[in-house]
């Protein structure tokens, strides 16, 4: 399919099961009237819906990217790269997903490209082998290995925009900003279900064809209720009170 016939999209990624914060997200975006979602991936981990993110994902034929914490899920002989309490998350996660959602999950791509956009999980650069973008020098290496005008990634849970041009690689910091057409851009959307940059508001981003403005929203959502489901589900105490930092 063609991203042409749009106007307004939306990005997001990092939804790690919290159903409260999921809910919250959509019906912002469904009073708002954009043309289509893309999700860079994690739907599950940590958070205590996995199912139900799942199926309000499919329910709506968002197009998605395979996260670590989805190929975890389903193939948990993976987890020895995270931490404890992800661990754990994962282990309850892999035995809490329905059959229909295993398969859902384990069929997802690394990478989906539509016209000028590409969207991975964490970078385009291996997409399979999870590596972080955290610094300049680590964006610019990875602008070598997408072709068109944006990449879209997460799995840091920190949005940023990183813009290339003939005179080199530079951060914006800007929640709003027009993208030029003679530059290229890696954008981390940031995490629906679990931000990490110190603000507890669930993020993703909007970009707009017509005038090539990419924004950032901050959103809040029923924290508590997401809490709350961590803590009931057994699922580790530090899952539920990172919630409520925004780390």
């Amino acid at each position: 399919m063609s991203l042409e016939p749009l106007s307004r999209f939306v990005v997001c990624s990092d939804i790690h099961g919290n159903l409260p914060a999921l809910k919250t997200f959509l019906e912002k975006i469904d009073s708002e009237g954009y043309d289509r979602v893309f999700c860079c991936g994690d739907i599950v981990g940590y958070g205590a819906h996995p199912n139900e993110c799942c199926e309000l994902i499919r329910r709506r034929d968002i197009p998605v990217v395979l996260g670590n914490h989805d190929q975890a899920a389903v193939s948990p002989s993976l987890i020895e790269y995270f931490n404890d309490a992800a661990r754990e998350a994962i282990r309850w996660t892999h035995d809490a997903l329905t059959r229909e959602n295993r398969e859902y999950l384990r069929n997802l791509p690394y990478a989906i490209t539509e016209g000028d956009f590409t969207f991975v999980h964490a970078s385009p650069h291996h997409p399979e082998d999870w590596d972080y973008i955290l610094t300049l020098d680590e964006a610019e290496m990875n602008f070598a290995y997408f072709e068109n005008w944006v990449c879209f990634i997460g799995h840091s849970h920190q949005p940023f925009i990183v813009e290339l041009s003939s005179a080199g690689v530079r951060s914006l910091v800007e929640p709003q900003v027009t993208l030029s057409r003679d530059k290229r851009y890696l954008v981390n959307v940031g995490s629906i279900g679990q931000p990490r940059d110190r603000v507890p508001l669930l993020c993703y981003a909007t970009f707009d064809l017509g005038d090539g403005t990419l924004t950032f929203h901050r959103v809040p959502y029923p924290v508590g209720e997401s809490r709350q489901a961590i803590l009931d589900a057994g699922l580790p105490v530090e899952l539920a009170e990172r919630l409520e930092h925004g780390w």
